[in-house]
């Protein structure tokens, strides 16, 4: 037809090029990479939420002994990094974890 261009795709390269790009990882891959790059206290912060949304930053300063401000810097990483937000003010809003 005038004015289309007959352009072949190959598969074998294509799935070559996605594995080399990791343009083929789905989700759960993803989930998993960001899991790895987590501290061990981020995990714990996201365990505690997990079990209690409602919780504060104060609240989760005393179950890990650290101070408020380390539960402060550590959430606010984690917000950046797209896994967790609040909903509602600091009194009486709760925690979203993001799948």
């Amino acid at each position: 037809m005038p004015g289309f261009v007959n352009l072949p795709i190959w598969f074998k390269d294509l799935l070559s090029a996605q594995e080399t790009t990791g343009l083929h990882k789905t989700s759960q891959d993803v989930g998993d990479m960001l899991a790895a790059e987590l501290s061990e206290r981020q995990r714990k912060i996201i365990a505690i939420i997990k079990s209690s949304p409602t919780i504060t930053a104060k609240k989760m300063s005393e179950t890990l002994s650290v101070s408020q401000r380390t539960i402060e810097r550590d959430v606010s990483e984690l917000k950046k990094k797209g896994l967790l937000l609040r909903k509602g003010n600091d009194n009486d809003g709760l925690w979203v974890i993001i799948d």
